[in-house]
């Protein structure tokens, strides 16, 4: 990943600004910077509410309209969302029609993972870009078969990786870009949680729902992308949940460190924060995250890691974070013409690490991602529709190189 970073390596980096992906052009038209951009809610759930919310709070964006199936869900959304006028807000069950019809810039699709291929194609080829939820779809296949619409719609797929919009996220990368390689790498997540709903029953739910955050934040501080994972799954008998929500996970990273990654729903007393408790071992220092507060920095010069502290500590202005600043980022992007951060070929291997995991757990042994993702590419082009998309796909070498190709 390193390519794609302006960095200055060594002691002394600022680690108030962490490096940024380069501004690669696309050729999608600039979305005008002299209004906000007019975007369209997908999904009047949860996520919906809250995302909803998010964007008329918001100054670079405004709420035209929210679409679901179920009947009165939409109307229910607008109602809670603080806009001032509910009445000019649209609704509707089909989200694209729906953005089409009052002609939004930015289509946000907070539904069910199962929805996001169809919902996400549907948009692509209507020429409206899409602002995802994690995990950018059901399943690796169907994440496959996006990378392919998008690159043949050339219209900006985002998804919305929330946990990489930290200050101490950002400050962590920053640190180990003057202070790497790393060399192990360790996020541990504990919180006891008697879920409701579809993952009581769901495969292995804490990977799926909470171990995509600490993957894609690990390859956005660590610089670096999986190469294999060796993982294993338990499930006490005291657990409400049908499959195993407690997790041990160790990846091989393309940078030759390890990331280790111990995730919990199961246990009692002690909890963590929902980002993890972090500690990072660099090749000329360290560092420690309880997952809220400051960074704990240190190198073996004392004065040097007071430097670093202090530039850590001082940071205190309050700033975007989480889906606010996704959708900042997004817009940001638009209005630029640039790749977002998150872009779906930038966050693919993130969703693969979740894959990968599973499978180790379900197989048993070490998982290496070239293969995984090259099953996933027979199986995306096996069950894709279009044939444009699906000749494709055939036409790589492969989804690694497509990755790196488009950075």
């Amino acid at each position: 990943m390193s390519s794609d970073l302006d960095i200055t390596a060594g002691h002394g980096t600022d680690t108030s600004a962490a490096p940024t992906l380069a501004p690669h052009l696309t050729g999608f038209p600039r979305l005008p910077s002299d209004r906000p951009a007019r975007v369209v809610v997908v999904g009047a759930g949860g996520m919906g509410s809250w995302w909803s919310r998010e964007v008329v709070a918001s100054g670079v964006a405004e709420l035209v309209g929210v679409a679901d199936l179920v009947e009165g869900a939409p109307q229910r959304v607008i109602a809670q969302s603080g806009v001032a006028d509910p009445s000019t807000v649209a609704d509707g069950t089909d989200g694209v029609e729906l953005a089409l019809e009052v002609g939004a810039d930015l289509l946000i699709d907070p539904t069910v993972p199962v929805a996001h291929h169809p919902v996400t194609v549907k948009a692509l080829h209507a020429g409206i870009p899409v602002l995802g939820e994690k995990p950018v779809t059901e399943t690796l296949p169907e994440a496959i078969s996006l990378l392919a619409h998008t690159q043949l719609t050339g219209v900006p797929f985002m998804v919305s990786q929330s946990r990489r919009f930290f200050r101490q996220v950002r400050q962590l990368r920053s640190f180990v870009a003057a202070n790497g390689p790393t060399v192990l790498t360790s996020a541990f997540f504990s919180l006891f949680t008697e879920m409701e709903g579809y993952r009581r029953t769901q495969q292995h739910p804490l990977l799926r729902d909470m171990g995509i955050h600490a993957f894609d934040t690990a390859r956005y501080i660590m610089d670096a992308d999986p190469i294999a994972v060796t993982a294993q799954g338990a499930q006490p008998e005291w657990s409400v949940y049908e499959h195993d929500a407690t997790v041990t996970a160790t990846f091989e990273m393309s940078d030759g460190s390890l990331f280790v990654y111990n995730g919990t729903w199961n246990a009692r007393g002690l909890p963590t924060y929902w980002n993890s408790e972090w500690r990072i071992g660099a090749q000329l220092g360290s560092a420690t995250w309880d997952g809220k507060g400051v960074p704990v920095l240190g190198t073996e010069d004392e004065e040097e890691t007071a430097r670093l502290q202090a530039a850590v500590d001082a940071e205190s202005d309050e700033e975007p974070d989480q889906i606010a600043a996704s959708l900042i980022e997004c817009v940001s992007a638009l209005r630029e013409g640039r790749t977002p951060m998150c872009e779906v070929h930038e966050n693919l291997l993130s969703f693969a690490m979740v894959e990968a995991a599973v499978a180790s757990v379900e197989r048993g042994g070490r998982i290496e991602i070239d293969e995984l993702l090259e099953q996933a590419r027979v199986d995306a082009i096996a069950a894709e529709a279009d044939s444009e998309a699906r000749d494709l796909m055939q036409s790589w070498g492969s989804v690694r190189e497509v990755l790196a190709a488009a950075r």
